[in-house]
C-alpha cells in the first residue's frame, strides 16, 4: 500500500511540475512576444504614416515647379515631371509593400521562425527600396536644378541637404527597430529552445 501512496503522490507532483512549466512558459511567451510587438507595431505606424503622407508630396512639388517657373526645355521639364511622378509613386508602393510585409508577421499566430523569415524579408526590401529611392530622389533633384533660376538653387541645396539629413535619421531609425525585432525574435527561439 504504501508503495502505491508513493506513487500516486508522485504522480501528482509531476503532473503539477507540468503546469507550473507550462505557466512559466505562457509568462515567458508574453513578455516576449511583447518585446516583439513594441518594434513592430512602431514600424507599422511608421509604415501607415508614409502610405499617408507620400500622396501629398507629389502636389506640393507641382506646385513649387509652378512657383519657382522652371527654366529650360519643354522636354527636360516633362521629364523632371515624370521623375517626380515616378520617384513619390515608387515611394508609396514601397510603404505599401513593407506595409503588408509587417502585417505577415504574426507572434501570436506563426511559429518564431516565419516571423525570423519574415523580418528578413522586410530588411531586405526595405534596404533595396531605400537604394532605389535614392537613385530615384538623386535623379529628380538633379532635374530639379537643371530646371531652377539660380535664386532658387540655394533654397534647393538647403532642402537637398535637410531631406539628407532627415532620411539619413529615419534610416538609422529603421534600422534600430528591425534590429530590436529580429533580436525579439532570436530571444523568443531561444527561450523555445531552453523549454
Amino acid at each position: 500500500m504504501e508503495i502505491d501512496d508513493i506513487r500516486n503522490k508522485w504522480r501528482q507532483l509531476d503532473e503539477h511540475v507540468k503546469v507550473q512549466d507550462e505557466k512559466i512558459r505562457e509568462l515567458t511567451d508574453a513578455v516576449v512576444a511583447g518585446k516583439v510587438k513594441s518594434p513592430l507595431s512602431t514600424l507599422r505606424r511608421h509604415c501607415l504614416l508614409g502610405i499617408v503622407l507620400a500622396p501629398l508630396m507629389l502636389p506640393f512639388f507641382f506646385w513649387a515647379y509652378s512657383f519657382v517657373g522652371l527654366q529650360g526645355t519643354d522636354s527636360v521639364k516633362m521629364l523632371l515631371r515624370v521623375m517626380t511622378i515616378v520617384f513619390i509613386g515608387f515611394t508609396w508602393i514601397r510603404e505599401i509593400v513593407l506595409y503588408v510585409v509587417l502585417g505577415r508577421i504574426n507572434v501570436s499566430r506563426d511559429s518564431v521562425l516565419t516571423s525570423l523569415r519574415e523580418t528578413i524579408r522586410f530588411r531586405k526590401l526595405y534596404h533595396y527600396g531605400v537604394s532605389i529611392d535614392l537613385v530615384l530622389g538623386l535623379i529628380t533633384v538633379m532635374l530639379m536644378f537643371y530646371c531652377m533660376n539660380t535664386a532658387f538653387i540655394v533654397g534647393g541645396i538647403m532642402g537637398g541637404v535637410l531631406g539628407g539629413i532627415v532620411g539619413a535619421r529615419l534610416y538609422r531609425y529603421y534600422k534600430r527597430k528591425i534590429d530590436e525585432l529580429e533580436s525579439s525574435l532570436q530571444e523568443w527561439d531561444d527561450t523555445d529552445d531552453q523549454m
